[in-house]
């Protein structure tokens, strides 16, 4: 008797911790979709796991936990500074697990 309550018992602990962790994930992926689309510039997210950029500069991505940030730049290629303004992307994409959510420019 005692041992069917251990295991009930690890059985709902073990599915609280997951779904607590499932739920972390979402209110944090939800906060950084929010601060993304209503930024107009360049954010990272809050758990930043990775960047990536392009050695052109053309493009950049930053990853969060299952999700990315990714910006496109327009170079003037007449320049041969080849500079641009990391702060003001041209194009911004938001992507969970790859798959595109949210566009713009």
């Amino acid at each position: 008797m005692k041992t069917e309550k251990i295991k009930k018992s690890g059985k709902r602990i073990a599915l609280r911790i997951i779904i607590a962790v499932l739920l972390t994930w979402i209110l944090l992926a939800v906060t950084d979709f929010i601060r993304f689309a209503t930024s107009d510039g360049y954010i990272e997210p809050l758990i930043t796991v990775t960047h990536m950029a392009c050695k052109c500069g053309a493009s950049r991505s930053e990853c969060g936990i299952g999700y990315s940030f990714d910006y496109g730049y327009i170079l003037d290629i007449g320049n041969s500074s080849w500079k641009y303004d990391k702060e003001k992307p041209d194009s911004r994409r938001f992507s969970v697990f790859g798959k595109d959510l949210y566009k713009k420019g």
